[in-house]
């Protein structure tokens, strides 16, 4: 019959293995979390890509009846209001209210919602700027002065990345090290924010 204490751990060996898992945990927990923040602001991203075609798809409309364009700024600057009623017009309120939302930005009635309420500055942009031209971008950033870069406390993505979205339906993820390369997000000093 063989003996207990030959079949049990010893502390050192309890100790060794427990250590053990802490060290991989730690080296997992920010690799998890950098996931999670990538895949929020490619939701986010796909949010504004959804509001640029959106915004296009009436552009065309419009063009087709021989209407004036929508784009905001395209016949004078255009406010986030009248722009956000156009929006009304081909989607609905629930898909409205999910596509201004991002982490620490919800939004709970839409017809009321001022741009501030929203996880976006929109940018006016007219039927004549060329496709390259800043539309959307995540309000932790301010791009009229791309070198400022956001602050950890920014909403709604702090310092993590900010959101860029063109006129030509281009739109990309920027980290902290390239928001301030304007020769890589751009700048947009000719095309100042809608106003509320």
């Amino acid at each position: 019959m063989r003996n207990l204490r030959t079949l049990a751990f010893t502390l050192i060996e309890l100790l060794v293995v427990i250590s053990i898992i802490g060290i991989l945990a730690a080296l997992a927990i920010p690799a998890v979390a950098g996931a999670l923040v990538k895949g929020q602001l490619t939701g986010t991203l796909n949010n504004a890509r959804q509001l640029q075609l959106a915004t296009f798809n009436i552009n065309l409309e419009n063009e087709a009846a021989g209407q004036p364009g929508v784009w905001p700024g395209s016949n004078g600057p255009v406010t986030f209001t009248l722009w956000r009623e156009s929006l009304t017009n081909i989607l609905s309120e629930s898909d409205l209210r999910k596509m201004f939302s991002a982490p620490r930005v919800s939004i709970t009635n839409v017809s009321s919602l001022t741009m501030i309420q929203t996880a976006f500055n929109v940018y006016q942009v007219g039927n004549i700027e060329e496709s390259g031209a800043i539309f959307i971008t995540t309000r932790n950033w301010n791009a009229v002065t791309p070198a400022t870069a956001p602050t950890a406390t920014a909403i709604p993505y702090g310092d993590k990345g900010v959101v860029v979205m063109r006129k030509g339906g281009d739109g990309q993820v920027f980290q902290q090290r390239f928001i301030t390369n304007t020769n890589a997000v751009g700048t947009i000093t000719n095309q100042p924010a809608l106003a509320q």
